[in-house]
């Protein structure tokens, strides 16, 4: 699991860690929606050649109605067909959210080796985590933070500059808090953990978790590292 608020540079992270390591399948949300909004089709092959059916989706969706609170809106309709996702009418963030949840749970079932990128806002990719390594999993945790979120929204700015998504500077706020609130619970269930810090763009890794060794590589500690994990574990 790639995580960290908005702007803190997952992105970059992910393209470099895949240059030496395999991750598998990578699922992103962001890519998801864009695909589908500018296309109309996402090739499933991309995640898994095991064909899904409609009624797969469609019991997912129906339990998603039951159980989240913040479903509140009707979901645009999405056909499973010939092994493409077809969606005919605009996706926003969350029901692409929804979507990525729905094909990393269908990769967990088939015992897949995956990746995904997350802001971590919600205690559900925590929870994905848990279940994941449950399911007897190997699992990583990389999670990437800047110290100041101003830093982020201002990346953030620079990125919409360049042609990229902008995140609304409220929701970059909110996320960036509710974000580091689950890092150490996400950190403590991960059996490898990568804390990095990209203040100054040097993506630095500060912590390393392998099982139950934790390993401090930088005592120059950023604040949001000691108080939001350090602290915690009492280190």
């Amino acid at each position: 699991m790639f995580a960290g608020p908005n702007g803190s540079g997952k992105s970059t992270l992910i393209q470099e860690v895949k240059k030496n390591y395999k991750v598998g399948a990578f699922i992103n949300a962001d890519e998801i929606e864009v695909q589908l909004n500018n296309h109309k089709f996402l090739d499933i092959s991309l995640f898994t050649k095991i064909p899904i059916r409609q009624n797969d989706w469609n019991l997912f969706i129906e339990n998603v109605k039951q159980t989240d609170s913040r479903y509140k809106e009707s979901f645009p309709e999405i056909l499973f067909r010939e092994n493409f996702i077809v969606c005919k009418n605009s996706l926003n963030s969350y029901q692409a959210a929804l979507l990525a949840e729905f094909l990393r749970f269908r990769l967990l079932e088939e015992e897949n080796t995956f990746s995904f990128e997350t802001v971590m806002s919600h205690p559900s990719k925590v929870d994905f985590l848990k279940t994941a390594k449950a399911a007897g999993f190997i699992t990583y945790l990389y999670f990437i933070c800047t110290q100041d979120p101003k830093i982020n929204i201002q990346r953030i700015l620079n990125r919409v500059e360049k042609g990229g998504h902008h995140v609304d500077h409220e929701k970059t706020l909110q996320r960036y808090y509710r974000s580091l609130e689950l890092l150490f619970d996400a950190f403590m269930i991960a059996d490898r953990a990568f804390i990095i810090d990209s203040s100054n763009m040097s993506r630095e890794v500060i912590v390393e978790k392998n099982k139950n060794t934790i390993t401090i590589h930088n005592h120059n500690v950023p604040e949001w590292v000691a108080s939001c994990l350090l602290d915690k574990l009492e280190i």
